[in-house]
């Protein structure tokens, strides 16, 4: 199809004009996409030499660091405590100390138990008061795979807080060899309450969407992965664990014994989800274009409803 350019579009009528860029629209789609699909190509290998340039940067400040910065590298936080920030300092010191602390005590355990989700199921023991077998619970699949993504997620807030402390004292040290003096408490405290207010503002509601959002998401992804249903609910019945794409070969193999009636179900439940988000979303642009033409049609001009009256 060929590209109009703006003089030939304007000599179109409104109508022909909506009809051209319907059309082009979808002819235009394939290269639209795989524009989108070479940008996240780039993204992609951009991403993966940040990487590389923080590790390099890395390596080059613990070389040419000064000890405060080298021992940094162990003890967050120690470099802002030897040159006297000492509310940055203890802040690093104290989300160390946390991390470390729910590792020890809780976090290794339910990373340890990632790669089974479990080993102990329910099971039963005699109980001589009742003189009956009472249900004992064990293990809990759902619990484990649940509390190790938090356990992943703080994992990686530490790595990101532990850089942190590290740019911290490559700053620092820059700018005492510059002459300049550190920002002491009061001026971190000045600053997050004006230049930086936005962060200030920001940071509980990134949080939250991390916590009550991106996380839940990761967890329910991971339970694609495994046979949690009704015969395996991690607790009370048995446990469940990692099946790989064996769900997802059962749904989309309709030649698979007995995959039919799964494979008909995300079939019509995929189908209705690609309509209704085309339709939602097209009728919803293309009916509000035709509401505008008509509105700016001259019979349908309020000023001219104003002049008949």
């Amino acid at each position: 199809m060929k590209k109009l350019n703006d003089l030939e579009f304007l000599k179109l009528s409104k109508i022909n004009r909506f009809f051209y860029k319907f059309a082009y629209f979808f002819v235009s789609l394939p290269f639209k996409v795989w524009s989108f699909i070479k940008k996240i190509g780039k993204y992609i290998k951009k991403g993966f030499l940040r990487v590389v340039a923080e590790f390099v940067d890395i390596g080059k400040t613990f070389k040419n660091g000064d000890w405060k910065t080298k021992v940094s590298y162990f003890v967050l936080g120690f470099g802002n405590l030897a040159r006297g920030q000492i509310g940055r300092g203890i802040l690093f010191l104290a989300f160390e100390l946390i991390f470390i602390f729910y590792m020890v005590l809780w976090g290794g355990y339910w990373i340890g138990q990632i790669g089974t989700l479990g080993t102990v199921g329910p099971g039963e023991i005699y109980n001589e008061i009742y003189d009956q077998y009472v249900p004992v619970y064990n293990d809990n699949s759902f619990k484990i795979l649940l509390y190790s993504v938090l356990s992943i997620f703080f994992i990686i807030a530490f790595i990101i807080t532990w850089r942190m402390n590290i740019k911290q004292n490559q700053i620092a040290e820059k700018i005492i060899a510059s002459g300049k003096k550190l920002k002491s408490g009061k001026d971190d405290i000045k600053s997050l309450v004006d230049d930086q207010f936005h962060k200030t503002l920001l940071a509980l509601p990134v949080v939250g969407i991390l916590v009550f959002t991106v996380m839940p998401i990761v967890f329910m992804i991971l339970i694609a992965f495994t046979n949690y249903d009704a015969a395996h609910n991690g607790y009370t019945n048995n446990l469940f664990t990692w099946v790989g794409l064996d769900n997802f070969n059962t749904i989309l193999n309709w030649n698979g014994a007995g995959n039919k009636s799964y494979s008909a179900a995300f079939g019509e439940i995929l189908a209705w989800t690609i309509m209704w988000s085309f339709f939602a979303t097209f009728s919803n642009y293309f009916l509000g274009m035709i509401v505008a033409m008509l509105i700016n049609k001259k019979e349908l001009n309020s000023r001219n409803y104003g002049e008949q009256s």
